[in-house]
């Protein structure tokens, strides 16, 4: 009545049947391992990646300006709803250094000029064959 096994290696090769199926079994667990692992980091670079940020139109916080005074120190100029602020920033702390007014909102520029490229405004100086306009600035 002795079936023979399936997974039986000749005696000749010298390792027994069930040392190869406990390292089938580890082999088929680490895999599962690994892929898990796997997927759980391009999950992560996902999110990172395309995750869900903030609109630009709904800016709280804009920065007006930066400047470094230090190797790890700089000052920060920020407008925060109607105010602007003046931050001191080091690697440890963040202070604030003055609070102003914000300036009024400066008039838009004209959208004809605002948005003029550089090639638009190529192709009219040759049109006009290198003339100046007196009116402009050099």
């Amino acid at each position: 009545m002795n079936t023979p096994n399936a997974l039986a290696v000749p005696a000749s090769i010298g390792v027994p049947a069930d040392d190869l199926v406990g390292l089938s079994l580890l082999g088929k667990t680490a895999l599962a391992l690994g892929v898990v692992v796997a997927c759980v980091l391009l999950c992560g670079w996902l999110v990172s990646r395309f995750g869900a940020r903030p609109s630009s139109s709904a800016k709280v916080v804009q920065v007006v300006a930066s400047t470094r005074v230090g190797q790890r120190e700089k000052v920060l100029v920020v407008d925060v709803e109607g105010r602007r602020l003046v931050l001191g920033v080091t690697a440890q702390q963040v202070t604030c250094l003055c609070d102003l007014e914000a300036p009024p909102a400066a008039p838009e520029a004209e959208p004809e000029t605002a948005g003029r490229g550089f090639a638009l405004r190529l192709v009219e100086a040759l049109k006009q064959g290198g003339q100046r306009d007196p009116e402009q600035r050099p």
